[in-house]
């Protein structure tokens, strides 16, 4: 038997292997993690901290808070990959912790649901995946649940404070990722009626009440932030953020904004049930039966199971209905799902959960180690970032839709130009680079440098020397 106190660490070791893995075998993945690192890195270098830019121009699609983080950790460690990864560990710690929280607080006394908590997140193939990402997703859940977590604290005792406080976590929340946290929360708190305890919790209208108490709160942090970046963007960020970006994706208009179609995620949800689907015990649970049970003895229980199934479901139309997806969308999910898995898993043995989740590991490592020689190959952009800082003092544009993929690897100190006709470019540049994309290699004598990427070559063509 373990000591109680290394059991309760284990999940995070956990989380701290799948990161080590992470960063010794994968590369910064572009355009995500190499576009946010980079704006991080100019946000870092210039001292900006209202205004985010992107190649040195402001980047007016992502609220800062991530940035700010990782700019803070890096005040701290220096400016690298594994101090920005610290501020995605402590992101997704938090996620372990606070699900087990609210696994308390839904279900008091029910410690054998709570105990499977953490290895029900930890071990879930979409914790594994986003976890080791330097994204937005897994901090924006940290603060759905903190929110939510306030927002049950206000719906026992009628304290304003709680409902505050609530408002506060849901400002972080737009900080981290804009207002699509207001989806996140807004399920749960809609649906209260269908969920509220009618012996000892607030009234609808009082519980509404609060929650426009905390929609009031969250302006806060938001203006502190917003009121000088629109003020030094002279209203772009406002237009940007809230109209282009946002509503951008749900109408399907904005570049690259990853139209699919509604069933998208319902495709993905088995996922979710990885790699607890494979454990023998999973299939003789009875679900149908126990829940008619449930319904029949007018279980308590179900007050929760209403509040976490219904929201589930209530955000999962609301994304399917949003023309633009992602998978990483619907991570704040994940907690609503891992919860009600704990309730009907809690007969399971807790070491058959901790087994799966290692088995989930070892896949985890031996695939990256194999992805390193192979597929992550075409996703390293180190050796173009080499060959530019080689050469930083010269003269460098680009002929694609650059997304400041090398910014942070080359740690570049000045904008790299944009162009559409690269001969007359390097015509008017001699000595300079232009970084192209090519469906082949190419053997133009004016290829500098080559390298093959997912979708084919990025080429540095040169001109006269």
């Amino acid at each position: 038997m373990k000591p109680a106190h290394v059991e309760r660490l284990l999940p995070y070791l956990f989380l701290l292997a799948l990161i080590c893995i992470a960063v010794v075998f994968r590369p910064l993945l572009p355009v995500d993690e190499t576009r946010y690192l980079s704006v991080t890195w100019e946000m870092y270098q210039s001292g900006q901290i209202f205004v985010p830019t992107m190649n040195f121009a402001p980047y007016l699609q992502k609220p800062p808070l991530l940035f700010w983080l990782i700019d803070l950790a890096w005040e701290i460690f220096g400016a690298s990959r594994i101090a920005a990864m610290l501020v995605i560990f402590a992101a997704s710690s938090l996620v372990i912790w606070l699900t087990t929280r609210l696994a308390k607080t839904l279900f008091p006394g029910r410690d054998d649901i709570a105990s499977r908590i953490p290895w029900l997140v930890a071990g879930s193939t979409v914790f594994v995946i986003y976890s080791t990402l330097i994204l937005f997703d897994m901090l924006l859940t940290v603060f759905v649940l903190a929110a939510l977590l306030s927002l049950l604290a206000f719906a026992r005792s009628g304290n304003r404070w709680h409902a505050v406080l609530a408002g506060l976590f849901i400002g972080l929340g737009v900080l981290t990722k804009g207002p699509v946290v207001l989806i996140h929360v807004g399920a749960p708190v809609l649906l209260y009626p269908l969920w509220r305890d009618r012996q000892a919790g607030l009234t609808t209208p009082k519980f509404f009440a609060g929650a426009g108490l905390a929609i009031l709160a969250a302006l806060v942090p938001v203006a502190i932030w917003l009121v000088p970046a629109t003020i030094q963007t002279k209203g772009n960020f406002i237009y940007d953020l809230v109209w282009d970006q946002s509503a951008g994706r749900v109408t399907g208009k904005l570049h690259n904004s990853h139209g699919r179609p509604f069933y998208f995620y319902v495709v993905l949800l088995p996922i979710m049930l990885i790699p607890w689907i494979f454990i023998p015990e999973v299939w003789r649970l009875k679900l149908g039966a126990r829940i008619r049970g449930l319904i029949d003895a007018r279980s308590p229980d179900l007050r929760a199971l209403r509040l976490l199934s219904f929201s589930f479901v209530a955000v999962l139309l609301a994304f399917s209905a949003i023309s633009g997806k992602q998978p990483h969308y619907v991570v704040p999910m994940l907690p609503f799902a891992t919860i009600l898995f704990g309730y009907f898993m809690a007969e399971i043995p807790i070491a058959k959960l901790r087994n799966s989740a290692f088995v989930l590991l070892a896949i985890f490592g031996i695939g990256h180690a194999a992805a390193s020689a192979t597929a992550f190959k075409r996703e390293d952009l180190m050796p173009l970032a080499n060959f530019i800082e080689e050469r930083k003092n010269a003269d460098w544009a680009v002929a694609f839709d650059y997304q400041d993929e090398v910014g942070f690897l080359a740690r570049l100190q000045k904008p790299i130009e944009s162009t559409d006709n690269p001969e007359e470019w390097l015509r008017l540049h001699p000595g300079g680079y232009v970084i192209d994309k090519s469906k082949e290699a190419g053997t133009s004598e004016q290829i500098a440098f080559r390298l093959q990427v997912e979708r084919g070559f990025l080429v540095v063509l040169t001109g006269q020397h």
